[in-house]
Parts: structure tokens; sequence; C-alpha cells
């Protein structure tokens, strides 16, 4: 686990909170405030669901949502949000560019890989494929 001088000892979120942190990141490049129907239409999930995770991004000081409000992310939200995002992209990017992989087939494995693989090695591919 990280030591955060903010936030004692932070655990890493879980692939698929991760996953709903991406959701709310991209959603809210559109519009600041971000609607539990607006994500869980993005990534084909329940209501349920949704509340449940963001509960869970809530506690973790990503996300605010207010008593029947819309979803905000926090600064520190946004901050993970948009790693997670550029983790993606550039995994993305790199095994169509570099591995002639196929744009569907590189969305749905960045999307895997992104959760498991080191900023090092992130930044590495980048600076690869310039």
């Amino acid at each position: 686990m990280k030591q955060d001088k903010n936030d004692g000892l932070r655990k890493k979120l879980s692939p698929s909170r991760e996953e709903y942190l991406k959701a709310i990141y991209m959603l809210s490049q559109r519009t600041q405030l971000v609607r539990s129907i607006d994500i869980a239409v993005y990534l084909g999930v329940s209501k349920p669901s949704v509340h449940c995770a963001v509960n869970a991004l809530q506690d973790e000081g990503l996300v605010i949502k207010p008593l029947g409000g819309e979803i905000q992310l926090t600064e520190k939200g946004r901050k993970q949000g948009e790693i997670i995002t550029t983790k993606f992209q550039i995994i993305k990017d790199f095994l169509i560019a570099c591995c002639n992989v196929n744009e569907l087939t590189a969305s749905a494995d960045a999307c895997k890989m992104e959760h498991i693989i080191s900023n090092d090695s992130v930044f590495a591919l980048k600076k690869y494929i310039g």
C-alpha cells in the first residue's frame, strides 16, 4: 500500500471501481455534473450497481454526491480518473500502432491492462511510440 501524507494508508482501487471512476471522468468531460443513469448507460450496468460503486468512490474521497444530487469528481478523483484514462489511451495506441491490433481488440485489451500495468511501464510505452 502507498503512503499518502494526507490520506494515511491508501489502498488501490479495484479494477471495477477504476472503470466507474474512468466513466465518471469521461462523462465529466462533457458536463461537470454526472447523473447515475448516465454512468449506468455508459457502462451498461444497473443503477443499483452504480449506486454501490459511487458510494465506495465517495468513501475513498474521489467523488461527491449530495443526497439525490449529481455526481461530481473531487480534485483527487479527477487526477486519478485522468491517469486511468491516459493509461488506457497509451496502451490502446501502442497496440494499434506497434502491434497492428485492430481498434476494437486494442480497446478491449487496453481496458484490462490499464489496471495492472505500472506508471513506469506506461510512460515507457508512450516514449516508445513517440
